[in-house]
């Protein structure tokens, strides 16, 4: 299926590709538009006559990216479709590679295949290092805060391939607000659906810039990609740090009191206390029962980070700079160790 917003020159070249790569399999193309004014419409409506193998969904406005995907597999399950592939209309997703998501799926039995720039044999070809450095942000992102995707090289990839009977299970919860990485949130809903036997591959094809037209990806975009994961994690940092400031006030609070008539055993119980807090709050908040296994975990942690505070300390670096780094150490290395599982966040 191709989501579509002013793809009239893209699509004169890539619908009759699409025809000559898939020409030793039963195929469809399912178009949704959302008011494009360049005539996308009628190359769809012209193509649909010429192969009787396109239909043109249009909704008249922009409604969102995400809207407009679960629109296109609707329509795709409702034609009996066994293999579902969503990719881009301008020719950033070469349609050669589609057989062989195609393939993984049908004759391999994969669930899932998506099409990676970051695996042997991917690639990225005209883009600035600021680009991709945001794309490659997001992919370290997604897999620090969603564990399930640690293992996938390009989790946020808006090329892929899925199985049409276990999207079937799941296409009622996705949102229409996933947008350019509805992925994401389909690994997220078939993982909770199907934990460990769940079957991903990733295919290597090189991303190239759009031939024709401007990119839809904007600010906003990003920002609600960060907003995506933040759900889809269930606001693990958000929650960490919660947790961190209830924690370091009783651990203050404690001290105070304390460290009058001890000062030694005030610091000592302040920081044990603080510690217990926090990792107890933080399992809590997430949904997941407290386990011994991480309170060890994050004593382990918690000293870590001091003594990389301690080593700062030795070398002229402000304080500030000291606390931001032990800080951002601490916090990661609690999201690598308390694993969340999206089954408790997203039961289906």
């Amino acid at each position: 299926m191709l989501p579509t917003i002013n793809e009239v020159d893209n699509l004169r070249i890539l619908l009759p590709m699409l025809r000559n790569y898939l020409v030793d399999y039963d195929w469809f193309v399912v178009v949704v538009d959302d008011g494009s004014t360049d005539g996308t419409q009628d190359v769809v409506t012209e193509f649909a006559k010429v192969t009787n193998r396109a239909e043109l969904i249009e909704r008249g406005i922009r409604l969102g990216l995400g809207g407009a995907i679960k629109a296109g597999m609707r329509a795709c399950l409702e034609k009996g479709a066994r293999s579902i592939v969503v990719m881009d209309a301008d020719l950033q997703h070469p349609p050669d590679v589609v057989p062989n998501l195609v393939n993984a799926v049908l004759r391999d039995g994969m669930d899932l295949a998506i099409a990676s720039r970051y695996v042997r044999g991917g690639g990225i070809v005209g883009w600035s290092f600021s680009r991709l450095a945001i794309s490659k942000g997001a992919t370290y992102m997604a897999r620090l805060l969603m564990p399930w995707t640690r293992n996938i090289r390009d989790p946020v990839s808006g090329f892929f391939a899925v199985n049409a009977n276990k999207l079937e299970d799941v296409i009622n919860r996705l949102s229409d607000s996933s947008g350019y990485k509805l992925i994401l949130e389909l690994l997220t809903l078939m993982h909770a659906r199907y934990g460990d036997s769940l079957s991903v591959v990733e295919v290597p094809y090189v991303f190239r810039n759009r031939f024709y037209g401007t990119s839809k990806l904007g600010i906003n975009e990003l920002i609600n990609y960060i907003l995506l994961v933040f759900r889809l994690s269930n606001y693990s940092v958000l929650k960490y740090l919660v947790s961190l400031i209830i924690g370091s006030i009783i651990g203050y609070f404690t001290f105070t009191a304390l460290s009058g008539v001890s000062p030694i055993a005030g610091n000592i119980i302040s920081i044990e206390l603080s510690l217990i807090t926090v990792i107890t709050i933080y399992q809590l908040l997430m949904g997941i029962k407290p386990r011994i296994q991480y309170y060890a975990k994050y004593h382990l942690i918690k000293y870590i980070a001091v003594s990389i505070k301690l080593l700062l300390y030795t070398i002229p670096v402000p304080a500030l700079i000291v606390l931001i780094v032990s800080g951002i150490v601490q916090l990661l290395m609690t999201l690598r160790v308390i694993t969340i599982n999206p089954a408790i966040m997203h039961l289906l």
